[in-house]
């Protein structure tokens, strides 16, 4: 089979973002009511338009935070960078890969960290869950092994590699759900909430681990939605606002008042006091 090329219109066009979205809208077609089903069976479906000609780059190493309210379209417009949904509209190239028309090349190219509960297999052990994850990514083997050591060492989980997960602390179930998104060795790492029902001690500690050992050491490129200001100015070096499926904004945080009091004017001023 023959390896999928990177979009060489989109390289020429950009050069150097790792992740370019254009004109992207993403539609969901509204499941009928039974009622509407039998007097009007032939009616087409309502749709949901939870993105809207969403357009944007992130540029290599860059930390996006991705804010704004609840359903705004954040999870929507990540999953769709990540490959994970098609847009209905537009084209989304990581890594200079089209997701439309070459998914599983680009999909190579992001990790996902999630921030559920319910992700991992409460029963086995650390190791054991990043080997069946790491299988999932077609890894096997002695180098599969090897970079589950170097991973779990790297989050500081070496001493709790065989205990069973269940009986982890959620400051441990995330710093493993870290190791799991870059166990394929992603250059873009997604990052939904990071922290997310952690104590302040525990919050500071995933902080930390994300700015020097992930970013700064292996030079990742983040996407984090977020809802917390200090974690924004901490962790990111732009700010994504979506709102309505909009992308309201998309600015360096150097340039806005480098406190939570001024990303908090410029927050409301691109969706409260729009909305108002």
């Amino acid at each position: 089979m023959t390896k999928p090329q990177r979009t060489s219109d989109a390289a020429s066009l950009w050069p150097h973002p790792v992740i370019s979205v254009r004109g992207v809208t993403m539609r969901f077609p509204i499941a009928k009511r039974y009622r509407e089903l039998v007097l009007h069976p032939l009616r087409p479906r309502r749709v949901f338009t939870a993105v809207r000609g969403a357009a944007f780059d992130v540029e290599t190493g860059d930390r996006i935070a991705v804010m704004g309210p609840n359903g705004a379209g954040k999870t929507t417009l990540l999953k769709l960078i990540g490959g994970l949904l098609l847009p209905t509209e537009g084209d989304i190239v990581v890594n200079g890969f089209n997701t439309l028309r070459h998914n599983n090349a680009a999909r190579k190219s992001v990790g996902f960290v999630l921030n559920e509960e319910r992700s991992f297999f409460w029963r086995l052990n650390a190791v054991q869950n990043l080997e069946f994850f790491g299988a999932l990514d077609d890894l096997r083997g002695a180098d599969l092994r090897a970079r589950i050591r170097e991973l779990l060492c790297l989050v500081g989980l070496e001493q709790a590699a065989d205990k069973q997960v269940g009986a982890y602390s959620s400051g441990m179930r995330q710093r493993l759900a870290l190791a799991r998104g870059l166990i394929a060795a992603p250059d873009v790492l997604i990052l939904d909430e990071p922290t997310r029902a952690l104590d302040p001690v525990a919050c500071d500690e995933i902080i930390e681990l994300i700015m020097d050992r992930i970013h700064r050491d292996s030079l990742k490129t983040l996407l984090i939605a977020t809802h917390r200001l200090e974690e924004a100015i901490k962790l990111c070096n732009k700010v994504l606002i979506v709102d309505n499926g909009r992308l309201k904004a998309f600015d360096r945080i150097a340039d806005l008042e480098t406190d939570v009091a001024g990303l908090s004017l410029y927050y409301r001023r691109n969706v409260v006091l729009e909305e108002a």
